[in-house]
């Protein structure tokens, strides 16, 4: 073991080419490698091995390679003990279950297997709807569960697990007031839609109250071009060529290297790491790439929204 059993998995799926995926996550491959083998960083095992097996014992699914790929990315710190990488850019196809897996990492963060007293998350989105996905998640797997609801206070606005006093609850751009806002996480939910800072620059401003906050941008592409998500792909893609080497933003953008690859399915992976594993994803995709080719409206939401 090099780095930590659930990262050097992922780095070997991608490097011996069991793993189907674009350029970008090559690339992140190569700085993640060179940023993990400087001698001033230690990855938290013990950490990311909890997260995987309580994640795994109260959530309805098994992870997958990318999302424990993740997971261990979020342990890495640095002698100092403040974190090697602080924002996390996620970018990928509609389907593979970013929402889930924000749910069960966000639920995670707040639990004493974390071990962070008052790590709160705020969720945040254009859309009440979008806004709830996530915290509807874990709120449903905590009702699910007598020994979960025991630990946790919840109600439809809030979450709090009792031990820790961390909280998780969902914010939009226009509901609350943002005074008095002290989260140690925020996760901004499909920026694609978002075509200006307001939001991110309120709660951004309310971060470093706490030790090792994080801050995570989930979503697939959009229509808004010129908006947000163009900026931090930008970004991402200094980041990526070895540019920027100061930021603690963490680009992983699974996305088609060419349109072409669009018409060879097994190039779908570069978008969507899930495509693979999820049976029902799979024939919706392929169903909505025949219904393109009669009508061709459809093609730039399949190739915006699943190709990325």
């Amino acid at each position: 073991m090099k780095f930590n059993k659930h990262i050097d998995r992922y780095i070997d799926l991608v490097e011996s080419g069991s793993l189907i995926v674009g350029e970008d996550i090559k690339k992140l491959i190569v700085l993640i490698k060179e940023k993990l083998s400087q001698p001033n960083v230690f990855i938290d095992s013990e950490k990311i091995d909890k997260a995987i097996e309580k994640i795994e014992e109260y959530f309805p699914y098994k992870l997958l390679d990318w999302e424990k790929f993740i997971i261990g990315l979020v342990h890495c710190y640095y002698d100092d003990e403040t974190l090697v990488w602080n924002t996390f850019l996620l970018v990928m196809g509609r389907g593979a279950g970013k929402n889930g897996f924000i749910s069960a990492l966000s639920w995670y963060l707040t639990t004493s297997f974390h071990g962070k007293r008052e790590y709160n998350v705020d969720i945040v989105a254009n859309s009440e709807d979008q806004a709830k996905t996530s915290f509807e998640d874990v709120y449903n797997v905590i009702d699910d569960n007598k020994k979960l609801q025991k630990a946790f206070y919840y109600t439809k606005e809030k979450i709090v697990f009792k031990k820790t006093k961390s909280y998780i609850k969902y914010n939009t751009s226009n509901a609350r007031t943002k005074d008095g806002l002290r989260p140690a996480c925020i996760i901004f939910d499909e920026i694609h839609e978002y075509e200006d800072y307001s939001n991110i620059k309120v709660f951004k401003s309310a971060l470093g109250k706490k030790e090792h906050s994080r801050t995570f941008m989930i979503t697939t592409n959009g229509n808004v071009r010129g908006g947000v998500l163009d900026d931090y792909l930008e970004i991402a893609e200094a980041i990526l060529k070895g540019e920027n080497k100061t930021m603690r933003l963490l680009p992983i953008i699974y996305r088609l290297d060419d349109d072409k690859e669009v018409d060879d399915k097994e190039m779908w992976n570069k978008a969507n790491p899930s495509f693979k594993f999820f049976k029902d994803l799979r024939i919706e995709m392929e169903q909505e790439y025949e219904d393109m080719k009669y009508q061709p409206q459809l093609a730039i939401e399949f190739m915006t929204k699943r190709m990325n």
